[in-house]
């Protein structure tokens, strides 16, 4: 005896497509904001790049909220199965063709965001360390050519500083 298999196609909620619109707006934000980074870092805005990283902050912990509430809608429609959270790839077969194909679209812009997200970020990232390394070598050199000369700050036979020169050298940029 042949059993039907269950090949009732579902449509999603409009709470899951609003939910997918906020993440593509949330994810484009983000991209916005990491754009503006690389200038601030480019230009060493040390305040664009505050205010920056507070967005940034504020993109990611919304972004993440989305997902969680998106991964929640999930496992309603799929529940989980061997201990794996149920994906949006896996609701395509069980969707009617209008909200599968709305679906697919979805995960394509989104995946094209977040890697260009995390292209970016890595970008910067690097751009960032290789600026750190540079001062941080520029500032060696200066205080390391400096400090070498056994006079430098002294005058005379009494070794005391000078009130000319400093006495001091502070390696704090």
């Amino acid at each position: 005896m042949m059993h039907p298999q269950a090949t009732e196609q579902r449509s999603l909620p409009v709470k899951f497509f609003e939910v997918l619109e906020q993440e593509v707006i949330l994810s484009q934000d983000m991209l916005s904001i990491l754009h503006e980074e690389q200038k601030a870092l480019v230009s060493m805005d040390m305040q664009a790049l505050l205010r920056l990283s507070a967005s940034k902050e504020n993109r990611l912990s919304r972004i993440q909220a989305m997902d969680s509430l998106l991964a929640n809608l999930t496992s309603e429609i799929r529940p989980k199965t061997s201990g794996k959270a149920a994906s949006l790839a896996a609701l395509l077969p069980l969707l009617n063709r209008e909200d599968g194909s709305k679906l697919a679209q979805y995960r394509k812009i989104l995946t094209r965001l977040r890697e260009e997200i995390l292209k970016r970020n890595l970008i910067n990232r690097h751009f960032a360390a290789d600026v750190k390394t540079y001062l941080n070598d520029a500032i060696s050199l200066i205080t390391s050519g400096i400090a070498e000369r056994p006079m430098y700050g002294l005058t005379g036979l009494s070794r005391k500083p000078s009130l000319n020169q400093p006495s001091f050298i502070s390696r704090e940029v």
